[in-house]
């Protein structure tokens, strides 16, 4: 827990779950968009479920589901999801992404891995409780938002690599790692960044390759915390890569004008992965 701030912790409980720019969306209506996407995952929790009583768990995802929310709202994000181990988040407006929401949520995935390593692992080491190591994945992209699920049990939900690229990032992610892909990766300035395994595939002997880059959260913190108003000149001071976008026609079809996108046979169709 993040000492002195209970109080906030507690107003930004009752804020509740999701982005509030799309609460109202009608059921089948898509809205083109962009969005940064941000997971938090504890590492080996399927091990300590099994290894520790189930009060314990919940000692454990509590204070470390709290300093979460804390610190993705401190700095202008979303709670979207609970992962059962970790967290969704978004940053942004969800149709218009800017440098200053890309900024946030580099200060979110800094604010945090240092609360729960020193914090959050402090109160639960003086509580008996089993400590905690986590990773965290990062990505922003061009995205459509709709109502996924059925009239009455439906959730509104950004659809696009950019979404499932950040959940695996955090996956892949070692004790303490965040790793960011390719888009976001592109604006922030060497010096914060490191080379990672790219997530690649084959099929039909296509290779797909995704670039992945390592976040020096311990860097951007440290000059953060040196010179606040130069880290921010540094990163502010350039715009998120353009990367397409995605309208919708008059008739209703979306058209594609993302620079990923691909025309042709789809392979993928009529030869399912699994």
């Amino acid at each position: 827990m993040f000492s002195g701030e209970m109080a906030e912790v507690k107003k930004s409980l009752s804020e509740g779950l999701g982005h509030p720019n799309f609460t109202d969306m009608e059921y089948g209506e898509i809205i083109p968009g962009s969005i940064i996407v941000f997971f938090m995952d504890i590492r080996g929790f399927t091990k300590i479920s099994i290894a520790l009583d189930n009060e314990e768990l919940i000692r454990i995802l509590q204070a470390t589901t709290i300093a979460s929310i804390y610190s993705v709202r401190k700095f202008g994000g979303y709670i979207i999801e609970y992962t059962g181990d970790g967290i969704m988040a978004y940053f942004g407006d969800g149709i218009k992404t800017n440098s200053r929401d890309a900024f946030n949520s580099l200060r979110t995935v800094a604010y945090l891995m240092e609360g729960i390593k020193n914090n959050v692992n402090s109160y639960l080491s003086r509580n008996g409780d089993e400590t905690i190591r986590i990773g965290m994945g990062l990505e922003y992209g061009n995205t459509l938002w709709t109502q996924i699920g059925t009239p009455d049990a439906c959730q509104p939900k950004p659809i696009s690599e950019v979404t499932f690229i950040a959940g695996k990032n955090s996956s892949h992610a070692k004790s303490w790692e965040a790793i960011i892909g390719e888009n976001i990766a592109e604006w922030v300035p060497e010096g914060f960044k490191d080379t990672y395994e790219a997530y690649e595939f084959q099929k039909d002997n296509e290779k797909y390759s995704y670039k992945r880059f390592l976040f020096k959260w311990q860097e951007f913190s440290k000059q953060f915390n040196s010179d606040m108003k130069q880290m921010e000149h540094t990163f502010l001071n350039k715009s998120l890569p353009t990367l397409g976008t995605t309208i919708m026609s008059n008739a209703g079809s979306i058209i594609n004008t993302s620079n990923t996108a691909k025309n042709g046979p789809r392979p993928l169709k009529d030869q399912p992965f699994f």
